[in-house]
C-alpha cells in the first residue's frame, strides 16, 4: 500500500512507496491559498518584460512578483510549497497540474500538488524508478518532453501520461549551491511546453529553493546532515590509520588502537590528529 509520510519537522506530507493509492484529503495534503498568488522576481533576471510571442508577459511578471509576500507570510514550508504549486498553474503558459518534490535522503518524494493528476504522475515515475521529473532530479538539469515524441524515452510513463491526457511535460530542478533540494514538476494537457513555460518554471523554481533554504527544519537538517558526515570522514581516517599500523607495526587491531591512545596523549593531541599525521607520513614516504 502507498503510504503518505507525515513529515512534521518539515510541516509538510510527502508521498512515497509501492503500488497503491492515496486520496489526497484535508488531513493529509496542504492545499494552496485561495486567489492567485505570485513571485517576487526582479524583471531583470529573467531578462526584459516580453511579449506573448514566446515571451514573458507584464502580467506574468505582476503575478510572480506577489508570491513572495505570499511565502513570507506562510506559517510552514509546506504551505509555501503549495503556493508555489498553485502560482505555476496561473502564471507558466500551458500549465494544467504542479508538485514540487523534495530531495528527502538523497530521493524526491512530492510535497506538494496543485492537482490530483500531478500526485498520480509523480507516483507512477516513483514506482517505475523512471521517468522525466527523475531524471531531472538525477541529472540536476532541466526537463521538458512531448509526450507524444518521449514513447522511446520514456514508454511507460509516457503510456500513463496519455493516458489521463497529458501532452507536455516540464521538470526544473531547485538548486541550493551544488545541491538539489527538490523539482518543480508541470503537466500540460493542452500543449507541449514552451522556451517561455520554461523560463517561468525556473523562476518559480528558484523560489522552491529559497523556501526550503530559508526553513529552519531544513537549516537544523542539513546541519545534522554534515555533522555527521563529518563524524564519518573522522571515524574512516582513524581506520585507515589504524590499517597502517597494523600493516608496519605488525600488530593487532587491539595493539594498533592503543598505540595511536598513548601517541595521542604523549603529544596532547587527539586521535583524530595524530591518525592524519599518520596517513600524511604514509603519503610522504610513497
Amino acid at each position: 500500500m502507498r503510504k503518505c509520510v507525515r513529515l512534521a519537522a518539515w510541516g509538510i506530507s510527502a508521498w512515497s512507496g509501492a503500488s497503491g493509492t492515496v486520496e489526497p484529503t484535508a488531513e493529509n495534503t496542504y492545499h494552496p491559498r485561495a486567489g492567485r498568488p505570485g513571485l517576487a522576481v526582479d524583471p531583470g533576471s529573467v531578462g526584459l518584460v516580453m511579449e506573448s510571442e514566446g515571451r514573458m508577459t507584464e502580467e506574468v511578471i505582476n503575478a510572480l512578483q506577489q508570491l513572495a509576500d505570499v511565502i513570507q507570510n506562510q506559517n510552514s514550508l509546506g504551505a509555501a510549497l503549495a503556493g508555489i504549486a498553485e502560482a505555476a498553474t496561473t502564471s507558466v503558459p500551458g500549465c494544467d497540474a504542479a508538485s514540487i518534490a523534495l530531495s528527502i535522503e538523497g530521493r524526491p518524494i512530492t510535497a506538494a500538488i496543485s492537482a490530483r493528476i500531478a500526485l498520480e504522475l509523480d507516483l507512477t515515475q516513483y514506482d517505475l524508478h523512471d521517468g522525466p521529473c527523475l531524471t531531472s532530479f538525477r541529472s540536476m538539469s532541466t526537463l521538458r518532453i512531448d509526450v507524444a515524441e518521449a514513447g522511446d524515452e520514456f514508454p511507460h510513463f509516457a503510456r500513463a501520461a496519455e493516458l489521463r491526457g497529458v501532452r507536455g511535460v516540464l521538470s526544473v530542478p531547485a538548486l541550493w549551491g551544488d545541491d538539489i533540494v527538490g523539482t518543480l514538476n508541470l503537466y500540460s494537457r493542452s500543449v507541449p511546453f514552451d522556451e517561455t513555460a520554461e523560463v517561468i518554471a525556473e523562476v518559480l523554481a528558484t523560489q522552491v529553493a529559497l523556501a526550503v533554504s530559508r526553513s529552519p527544519e531544513f537549516v537544523a537538517a542539513r546541519d545534522v546532515v554534515e555533522h555527521a558526515q563529518r563524524n564519518l570522514d573522522d571515524i574512516a581516517q582513524i581506520q585507515v590509520a589504524t590499517g597502517l599500523l597494523m600493516v608496519n607495526e605488525a600488530c593487532t587491531i587491539d595493539q594498533a588502537e592503543g598505540l595511536l591512545r598513548s601517541a595521542a596523549a604523549h603529544d596532547e593531541q587527539t586521535i583524530l590528529e595524530i591518525a592524519r599525521r599518520i596517513i600524511a607520513q604514509q603519503q610522504h614516504s610513497r
